[in-house]
């Protein structure tokens, strides 16, 4: 009789314990991100120059069509598939400026992202512009540390996070978007709040993991330098998706591309655990394909995976006379064999329905371009160099050199809201500006190169250096003289007589709020604004370059160069103003002697 209630009592017990038990325990798990970042309105396909067996050639790369074919593709061969976008969706190429947003989110929409993360650029035009680009989607938004108050247009457009049920177990997604750069290079209103990223991170870890969430994946437009940092200095966080940086990991050597680091970056938390780095360039030219395994602790064991470059079939490469030629049937298989052995490049079909929808918009593009957005009240001549013949105009009758790249600079200047100043070399401005209507047209043929704004640190004296480099590259080093530099916001005499070093004097800078102009402090620091290629140290403007590896990277805006023009063009109709020549107090050079 006592073995008996005993062993009812075992019974009975045990039956307790499984009754009582409110979850099952944590499984191993194994998932799939593909992810995308820093699209900036790059919707359609557009052309790369890649090395190819040794042979410059150029392809076709990206586009939402295309990526769509590819996250189709990855999630018809891997399970536990999650779709994840870091942010900067919009701002960058004629389809946002035409459609402020629409064509964005028609093309995004196509696409079953799991997740967004608002990027700085999102509030390139406001709060009011933002909640129109947002009311469009049919996207998960998400932002921990950005928080917009009640009253505020955007109040309840997003969420801190996530949770996904992933094989029935629970995946925290946490959005970050980066704090000053969207304070001040953006316009947020002031009933948006932004708080510290790091900080924020690990307040939002730890209220998933009260949750029981111990899965995370941080979706960040932080930066790739900058998730490195955050990786190590708090706990729980898995997996960074990253974006802002637009950095090119994996080893793409093969076809003459540069990365910055592994696909994916391995980083210790502050806890000493895995965690795994990505991003995936940027202008849809990349899809991000990550696996994950978890183990039942929600421990990283293992992340691997690639980032593929996803090109069309068609090929160009040039012929004997310089021409860039669809390559023969020979060539062509060489080249798919070549990229048949490189599984980080893929050639992928577009997607019909998808590209339909872009169609619509293309169409348009071509129709919009010839829009008018302002008018020139005579014809503005643009010359390298003062006093000398350029594009048919007389170099004579223009002592201060071009009437039209100190406009472009000062466009530049009004785009960058930071900056002190703006530098842009003569050679990056191409044509006159025609007297009469100025279209969309007018300002890619004006500025047709593929640059965006560069915003650099300097010294006073630095500033002054890079000027008489630019001048020295033509004038000593026997380059063009499109390294001439023109400027908004600062004005100095130039004296080509003398030697480098002491050609440019009297450097003066304006001032943000007074628009006057006083002599620059050798000794104080300025943001100047200028491309990226030259930002790069390119046509002789060395002392960009030597100055971020000396005091770390400036910050690429990513603004469209001529975008930046066509916004002011716009912002001087809109004040019932036409497009004219600065006055001579406003022109950068002051005097000049051959």
């Amino acid at each position: 009789m006592k073995k008996l209630q005993l062993f009812l009592f075992a019974i009975s017990t045990l039956f307790f314990i499984a009754c009582s038990e409110p979850n099952s325990p944590d499984k191993s798990l194994t998932i799939t991100v593909a992810h995308v970042n820093d699209i900036h309105s790059h919707i359609s396909q557009e052309s790369l120059d890649l090395e190819i067996n040794g042979v410059e050639t150029r392809v076709n790369v990206g586009g939402y069509p295309r990526v769509l074919s590819e996250i189709n593709s990855i999630e018809s061969t891997q399970k536990n598939t999650l779709i994840l976008n870091a942010g900067d969706a919009i701002e960058g190429t004629l389809y946002y400026t035409l459609f402020k947003g629409e064509a964005d989110a028609t093309m995004m929409n196509s696409i079953k992202w799991d997740a967004f993360v608002l990027g700085n650029h999102e509030f390139d035009d406001g709060d009011e512009s933002l909640a129109s680009f947002l009311n469009l989607l049919d996207v998960p938004i998400i932002s921990a540390n950005v928080v917009a108050d009640k009253d505020d247009i955007l109040y309840g457009k997003w969420k801190p996070y996530l949770i996904k049920n992933v094989d029935n177990e629970q995946i925290g997604i946490i959005g970050i978007t980066i704090k000053l750069k969207t304070m001040e290079s953006s316009k947020p209103s002031s009933k948006i709040k932004f708080y510290d990223e790091i900080l924020t991170t690990q307040k939002t870890v730890d209220e998933l993991k009260a949750k029981g969430v111990n899965k995370i994946i941080l979706l960040s437009h932080y930066g790739y330098e900058n998730d490195k940092y955050l990786a190590s200095k708090i706990e729980g966080v898995d997996v960074i998706i990253g974006g802002d940086s637009h950095t090119l990991l994996g080893d793409f050597s093969a076809v003459g591309l540069t990365s910055e680091g592994n696909y994916p970056t391995e980083v210790l938390s502050k806890s000493s655990q895995k965690v795994c780095i990505v991003q995936a360039w940027s202008y849809t030219k990349v899809v991000g394909d990550l696996e994950v395994t978890f183990d039942e602790k929600g421990v990283v064991e293992k992340c691997e995976g690639t980032p593929t470059l996803i090109i069309g079939d068609t090929f160009l490469q040039k012929n004997e006379h310089g021409e860039r030629v669809e390559v023969n049937s020979s060539i062509k298989e060489e080249i798919v064999d070549f990229i048949n052995q490189h599984k980080n490049i893929k050639i992928v079909q577009r997607d019909e329905n998808s590209l339909k929808l872009l169609e619509s918009y293309k169409s348009e593009v071509d129709l919009k371009i010839k829009e008018i957005i302002g008018s020139a009240t005579q014809t503005l001549r643009h010359i390298r160099v003062p006093k000398a013949d350029y594009l048919g105009n007389d170099g004579s009758e223009l002592p201060l050199g071009s009437e039209v790249a100190p406009i472009v600079c000062k466009a530049f200047y009004d785009s960058s809201l930071r900056s002190d100043a703006a530098i842009l070399n003569a050679g990056g401005v191409r044509t006159n500006i025609q007297n009469g209507d100025i279209t969309i047209n007018t300002a890619y043929t004006l500025l047709p190169f593929s640059s965006t704004l560069y915003e650099i640190e300097m010294k006073g004296s630095e500033i002054k250096h890079l000027l008489e480099e630019a001048l020295s590259n033509f004038k000593d080093d026997g380059g063009s003289n499109g390294s001439f530099p023109y400027a908004y916001g600062l004005k100095y005499d130039i004296d080509m007589r003398e030697s480098f070093g002491n050609r440019v004097s009297n450097l003066e800078i304006i001032d943000r709020e007074t628009s006057h102009f006083s002599s620059i402090d050798a000794d104080g620091l300025y943001i100047i604004v200028t491309i990226d290629y030259l930002a790069s140290g390119k046509d002789g403007y060395k002392s960009f370059k030597s100055v971020q590896d000396e005091r770390g990277k400036g910050v690429n805006t990513y603004i469209d160069y001529a975008l930046g023009f066509v916004n002011y063009v716009k912002a001087k109709t809109k004040n019932s103003q036409d497009i004219e020549k600065l006055e001579v107090s406003q022109h950068c050079i002051k005097s000049y002697i051959e």
